[in-house]
């Protein structure tokens, strides 16, 4: 099986892992919980806020009912605003008044300006009820006793969000991690057994070039010798340029033999043969030139080959190392969450629905 194919398993996998992943851990919709919903007949009063001595609550819209809810409170923000009440899912159903009443109230319960109040809560935590978690109460109010039962659905679903959200950036870490683990163990083998081959080729390489020298200094002066040859193979440019424009001319004067004594004729094929040697040794020298270049630049290449690879080898064991051990930091705290990442809990899944004073 070719190490493609295996990096193409090894990632299905992954996926495939990342996929049960995702279902186990993608937070269920608070409203699918079967909250218990008592109705009493206790009145209560409209509060801005439960206080000593409480204040009461303001406005041309006055609510009929309050909802009362304990629950798990670390980790979120104080209470919810009034846009997050009205972009809940359950806000579209909600009657024409009451999304009047919030759209004109305050959501913080504690605030001292005027108008209507759709929300309070008790500024003391109350701790050890859920599990030792902190917890708090929070009264919802309402204009009718249905739409008091939709404020408990769009409230438990904006508490649920932050904790769905800080879950949901552990899993999407931990997948992500998964998946660049999956990668570069499906590039590892591969690599490792090229990194073996190239090595291989490398090390006979120095052994006829550069046998007595450390790798570094072998592959600086392999660079030295290709600009030395790249210099000397100029120059010899210029030296042969000028050698075949001799012999063109002594060809030229060969040429015309009957105006020419036989003493000149004579000097002029000495000439020739002296340049032809000159040629054929810059030639020569030139075919040697290229050759040792040639080899310098092959060595050099296997040089810079094999450091890459080990260097690319190296960077996927250490991405392996990494990566598994945040995969454990992830899986470890996905097992125990932090409350902060923990759906919202209510007292006994019960909250009770109260009849609002009407003085």
């Amino acid at each position: 099986m070719t190490n493609s194919k295996k990096w193409q398993i090894a990632i299905a996998l992954v996926l495939t892992c990342n996929f049960a992943l995702w279902a186990a851990e993608e937070p269920n919709d608070p409203n699918d919980s079967q909250i218990k919903i008592e109705i009493s007949n206790e009145e209560r009063p409209w509060m801005r806020c439960v206080s000593s001595p409480p204040q009461p609550g303001e406005g041309p819209i006055r609510p009929t009912h309050v909802v009362e809810v304990l629950i798990s409170d670390e980790g979120q923000p104080t209470v919810p605003r009034n846009r997050d009440l009205l972009d809940a899912s359950v806000a579209a159903t909600m009657s024409p008044k009451q999304r009047k009443f919030i759209e004109d109230s305050t959501a913080l319960g504690y605030s001292r300006n005027e108008g209507a109040y759709v929300l309070a809560y008790d500024r003391d935590a109350v701790r050890g009820r859920l599990d030792g978690r902190e917890s708090r109460f929070f009264y919802l109010y309402a204009v009718s006793e249905d739409d008091a039962r939709k404020m408990i659905d769009a409230f438990i679903e904006i508490r649920a969000e932050r904790p769905k959200q800080n879950r949901l950036q552990y899993v999407n870490k931990l997948r992500e991690n998964r998946e660049e683990m999956a990668k570069a163990k499906g590039l590892l083998p591969g690599k490792e057994a090229l990194l073996l081959t190239v090595k291989a080729k490398y090390d006979k390489s120095k052994e006829y070039a550069h046998a007595f020298s450390a790798d570094t200094e072998a592959a600086e002066h392999a660079k030295q010798t290709m600009l030395e040859m790249s210099k000397m193979l100029d120059t010899l440019d210029v030296e042969l340029a000028g050698i075949r424009e001799k012999l063109k001319v002594i060809n030229d004067y060969q040429s015309k033999l009957g105006e020419m004594s036989e003493e000149a004729f004579a000097k002029l094929q000495e000439m020739q043969i002296i340049q032809t040697i000159e040629l054929k040794g810059a030639e020569a020298r030139r075919k040697a030139a290229i050759a040792i270049r040639q080899r310098e630049k092959d060595f050099f290449d296997l040089f810079d080959q094999w450091t890459s690879l080990d260097s690319e080898v190296k960077g996927l064991r250490s991405t392996i190392d990494i990566r598994q051990e945040h995969i454990a930091e992830y899986e470890a705290i996905l097992a125990n969450p932090k409350p902060a990442m923990l759906p919202p809990q209510i007292y006994q899944n019960k909250v009770t629905i109260y009849p609002v004073r009407t003085d």
